[in-house]
């Protein structure tokens, strides 16, 4: 397919490079040309850009999908309580579904979150879920570029909801045979979900596993002050040492919230090229704490943003997120200045790209056709001083009027072109309704001698 974006008011290549009234070529899955007055090839489709802004598709580093299922409930309790209420019992439930054999519900609740994202801008999402094909096949179907990072954890979970670790493992290798195609639109990743999660045995697997076979690695890490103080007690080293000391840390992996870090360990992560991903808005209502974004920033470390799960966040929307960041990030240091526009955009664009291991984030020759047009008309918009602040500062998911991924126009004026939206969503309502209220049914628990208190099976 051939498609030629003519006449866009702004394209932002990246935070710094703005071009106006400017034309992007994208042939096949690739971009071609960015310029002005490009030629349009025979056959190509024509999207007149006027009075929009063309972005590269935002960036999802970080989700759970099946937390789809769970939005709006779990307010007012902290992690592993949440954990204990909210997860495990739906968990257990899928679970029960996954072991008959229906990926149904997988493919509704993965449905749902594609096409949220998909309307708010983003094009690509990492999602560490409860693994499942039907959530890989609705990527497939809507048109999403996603990475499934394949959850692995063998302690501390409750043992109704737990997998034997050769089983893991086996099931791990297994989604990579039939869903990774680094050539295509959906990859895999090994998602260890948190260090106290994983024994030593499995994260060194995790390790050996992703070099062989080229994997990127996905890891929650030092989400809450109480698991950096049990891991100091339990290991003698923090999360972050012992990664290190298992030979983890390195530019494959990508660690998620990283909020109580000391000042070493932040010089640890930028020395051996980690990306940290940023889920401001689920670190706020789980009252897990601040990253410290500014000080990562002065350390050299990359942050992308994730919008977490919905029993979290409780949304899919990437702009609300890069709001909520920056704000964040200004509160923190004390300082308006400490995250700039162009820090957050990043963030959202060619950082998350980075944390996904895809070859996109920028607009520029050669780079993966994932493009946002954003409709700059609307009230809230105007007048439009600074493109890159009125973006980050204003604009909502439903100024995004297409979307495209993989060079394919997978939204065209709101309108979603791959599959039946509404029929999906009414199905999914239905579904979700009916194994959430048999989750709050669940028996499910976790051993409560276990001493550490942070994470769950997130």
């Amino acid at each position: 397919m051939t498609l030629l974006i003519r006449r866009a008011t702004y394209l932002l290549r990246d935070a710094n490079r703005i071009e106006l009234d400017a034309d992007l070529l994208i042939e096949g899955s690739r971009i071609t040309s960015v310029g002005r007055d490009l030629p349009a090839p025979s056959q190509a489709e024509v999207i007149d850009a006027k009075g929009c802004a063309v972005i590269p598709g935002l960036v999802n580093a970080h989700t759970h999908l099946y937390q789809n299922l769970l939005k709006g409930v779990g307010s007012g309790l902290r992690l592993v309580p949440w954990c204990d209420a909210v997860l495990f019992p739906i968990v257990d439930v899928i679970l029960q579904e996954k072991r008959t054999g229906n990926e149904r519900p997988a493919y509704l609740w993965s449905a749902l979150g594609t096409l949220e994202m998909i309307r708010a801008g983003t094009t690509c999402c990492q999602n560490l879920d409860v693994s499942m094909d039907g959530i890989f096949q609705a990527w497939s179907d809507i048109g999403l570029r996603g990475v499934g990072a394949i959850t692995l954890a063998d302690d501390w979970i409750p043992s109704d909801v737990m997998t034997e670790s050769d089983k893991l493992k086996q099931s791990a290798l297994d989604y990579v045979e039939r869903w990774h195609n680094p050539a295509g639109r959906i990859t895999i990743s090994l998602g260890p979900s948190t260090p106290f999660l994983c024994s030593a045995d499995l994260l060194a697997w995790v390790r050996d596993t992703a070099q062989a076979l080229d994997l990127g690695i996905h890891i929650h890490l030092s989400e809450t002050a109480t698991e950096v103080e049990e891991s100091l007690r339990d290991w003698g080293i923090g999360p972050i040492e012992r990664l290190e000391q298992l030979r983890l840390l390195g530019a494959r992996l990508s660690a998620v919230h990283c909020v109580h870090l000391a000042t070493t360990e932040m010089d640890l992560l930028a020395r051996q090229g980690v990306t940290v991903v940023h889920c401001p808005k689920s670190n706020m209502k789980l009252a897990d704490g601040l990253m410290p974004w500014p000080a990562l920033k002065t350390a050299g470390v990359p942050v992308a943003l994730g919008n977490d799960g919905c029993a979290s966040n409780d949304t899919l929307d990437m702009w609300e997120e890069m709001r909520t960041a920056t704000l964040l990030g200004s509160i923190g240091a004390g300082d308006p200045a400490a995250i700039t526009p162009a820090d957050i955009f990043r963030a959202a664009t060619e950082i998350g790209a980075r944390a996904c291991r895809v070859d996109a984030g920028t607009l520029d020759p050669g780079r993966l056709a994932d493009v946002a047009i954003v409709d700059l008309s609307a009230s809230h918009l105007r007048p439009v001083h600074d493109v890159l602040g009125t973006l980050v500062y204003c604009a909502r998911a439903g100024d995004v009027r297409d979307t495209i991924i993989d060079g394919q126009i997978v939204m065209r004026e709101r309108h979603i072109r791959t599959v039946d939206e509404a029929t999906l969503i009414e199905e999914a309502d239905v579904v979700g309704q009916e194994l959430y209220a048999r989750a709050q049914r669940s028996t499910v628990k976790r051993d409560q001698s276990s001493t550490v208190l942070t994470g769950g099976s997130k």
